[in-house]
């Protein structure tokens, strides 16, 4: 009985957290990992970090051929403020978003270590010798060009990162960072607990807006990089949370404190 419940609040509320499930049902957090484990074999609903998600989320997000055509010059101007918080000898971390595909493709051939789970920025790295690409494996998907699922997670979070570079779907300045399907979301968080900063690149388009998922609040960024104009209430925000912002005019210095 509790299993059927659990799906349907799943299902109602698309993304659910274990510990909310632990307080609804007066369980353990330990009992409620055992029963999302049972039902993600089932195929009933999503297993992800700290939670589940309902079947539906799971890959709704646009393509990444979609996504390599859309606001590409905004994109490659902001790739340029993007490159100024790379140096040599970095460990760094790209996600499976355009804008990393990008990024990739202007990283200058130097000393460092890229890690990554999309093809396409292995490939666009792939004639810079003195960059050491490290490929996570794991389930493919050809819409996103990308390894997804526990093996790619797993794999992500025994790496140390010195800095990863993600994009979103939506950036709400009251609620935080916001993706639309599973496999996006689930690699993002890994990427960024594995990091010790992570700046967020993010076209005009994205700001004010939230999705089926969150990634993680404002304060968890080192920097924002957007040619969104930002107003002063906004700037004001993103400053007492540490975070750092740049896009329209030169990269500041990112706050130590933010990590």
């Amino acid at each position: 009985m509790r299993r059927k419940q659990i799906v349907d609040i799943v299902n109602n509320n698309s993304q659910v957290s274990v510990i909310q499930l632990a307080q609804e049902f007066s369980v353990s957090v330990e009992t409620i990992r055992r029963d999302l484990k049972f039902l993600d074999k089932q195929g009933l609903i999503v297993r992800i970090h700290g939670g589940a998600t309902s079947k539906t989320c799971r890959d709704i997000g646009k393509s990444f051929d979609y996504r390599a055509k859309n606001n590409i010059h905004e994109k490659q101007m902001l790739v340029e403020y993007a490159l100024e918080y790379i140096e040599a000898g970095m460990i760094i971390g790209l996600d499976a978003s355009s804008s990393s595909w990008l990024l990739a493709q202007a990283i200058p051939n130097i000393q460092c270590t890229i890690v990554t789970n999309c093809t396409y920025v292995i490939s666009a790295l792939s004639h810079k010798n003195n960059i050491n690409i490290v490929g996570v494996g794991g389930s493919y998907s050809e819409k996103y060009k990308s390894f997804y699922g526990i093996i790619a997670r797993n794999t992500l979070e025994k790496i140390a990162l010195d800095v990863c570079f993600i994009s979103c779907v939506g950036v709400d300045f009251d609620t935080g960072i916001w993706d639309s399907n599973e496999y996006n979301y689930d690699i993002k968080q890994s990427l960024i607990r594995s990091s010790k900063k992570t700046i967020l690149i993010a076209d005009k388009s994205k700001l004010h807006k939230r999705s089926l998922l969150k990634i993680c609040d404002i304060n968890t960024l080192a920097c924002l990089i957007t040619n969104a104009e930002l107003n002063q209430q906004e700037k004001e925000h993103l400053q007492s949370s540490g975070v750092g912002f740049s896009g329209n005019t030169l990269p500041q210095p990112v706050s130590e404190g933010v990590e």
